[in-house]
């Protein structure tokens, strides 16, 4: 048997979050014993999020999210477990594990952007042995969204889902966790191409925007499929169509806005007699987060599924955490995710 170990040195490299809103490389203490509750991990790969960049920037309000020791950069990431706290259920020792911090608040939380660093395993999903690391360190945040929206949409009456944004992150875990539950989906994409590219994952209902028949297609296809809740990533133009072709007593779930600034136009009369619901959706609120078991429960369902190909983070280009600046640039550039290599 491998015993658990935790780091012998006292400091490690960790990128930092300054009182202007900088990001530093430092030399900080390393964790030691794990807590209880908790596992130290060695960080493999971390992809920087676009909540990453927006924590930088100042974006979230004191509170809103779980804080890190020495004010330490990253909620995503992958690893290995090194050491196990008190009160942690079997079967994390030595395991990989993917990781999204802001599931749960902890007064012991290390940041992901570090050598190693220590989470709540409620923070975590335990990956195959064999994984690729990189092509998991930016996952669980796009993974425990739809598991979450399948369960509130469950408990709301709800039977199947129309996801906008099909090909983004989120679109294709939602595409994954639909295809395990055995959730009927309708996926909406651009065009052609990113229609090629679900199709092979297998994807049993694909729509594009540009098709001059997507309404009609859209409205018999989901009231052929029973399907009256929309997920929606985009905004503006497409889901005002949406909206329109979606059956009657439809409710859409605003989680994103890739399409802009654009206001919803649909009329009021409309909404009215369509008897249709709209309302915001975050991980955050969601009952599958704010209850401790439901999330433990989650965290085990989705480590049953996660050698799927629908989870995995698309990987731009790797970067040493003293590269911080250039992963940064590169994040922002839109030519794919940036990945940091402790």
């Amino acid at each position: 048997m491998i015993e658990n170990h935790t780091p012998q040195k006292e400091k490690m490299k960790a990128v930092c979050i300054t009182s202007d809103n900088r990001v530093e490389l430092k030399q900080v203490p390393t964790p030691e014993k794990a807590k209880p509750g908790h596992l130290i991990i060695k960080m493999e790969a971390c992809g920087i999020n676009p909540g990453d960049m927006s924590f930088i920037a100042g974006a979230f309000p004191p509170g809103f999210m779980p804080e890190s020791q020495h004010d330490i950069c990253g909620v995503s990431g992958a690893g290995k477990v090194i050491d196990v706290g008190e009160d942690v259920p079997s079967g994390y020792k030595n395991k990989n594990l993917a990781i999204y911090k802001s599931l749960k608040f902890s007064d012991h939380i290390f940041g992901t952007w570090s050598e190693y660093s220590q989470m709540h395993y409620l923070h975590c999903v335990i990956l195959p042995d064999d994984v690729n690391h990189e092509e998991y360190s930016g996952s669980l945040v796009n993974c425990i969204t739809p598991y979450a929206f399948l369960e509130q949409i469950k408990e709301e009456g709800h039977a199947g889902v129309i996801c906008t944004a099909g090909n983004s992150a989120t679109g294709l875990a939602m595409l994954g966790v639909c295809l395990a539950k055995k959730v009927p989906i309708i996926s909406i994409v651009r065009n052609e191409e990113s229609k090629k590219n679900l199709l092979k994952l297998d994807a049993p209902n694909v729509l594009t925007q540009d098709d001059p028949d997507f309404d009609a297609k859209l409205e018999e296809l989901s009231n052929q499929l029973n399907i009256t809740a929309v997920f929606d990533g985009v905004g503006g133009e497409l889901i005002s169509r949406v909206a329109m072709a979606a059956p009657r007593g439809s409710s859409i779930y605003a989680y994103g806005f890739l399409g802009g600034p654009e206001p919803l136009s649909i009329h009021t009369s409309a909404v009215l007699m369509k008897n249709l619901t709209i309302k915001g959706f975050g991980n955050f609120t969601s009952k599958t987060v704010t209850d401790p078991a439901k999330l433990e429960e989650a965290l085990k369902g989705l480590s049953e599924i996660m050698s799927m190909p629908h989870f995995k983070t698309k990987v731009g280009k790797t970067f040493k955490l003293e590269d911080i600046d250039a992963a940064i640039e590169f994040s922002s550039s839109g030519a794919g995710k940036a990945i940091i290599s402790p």
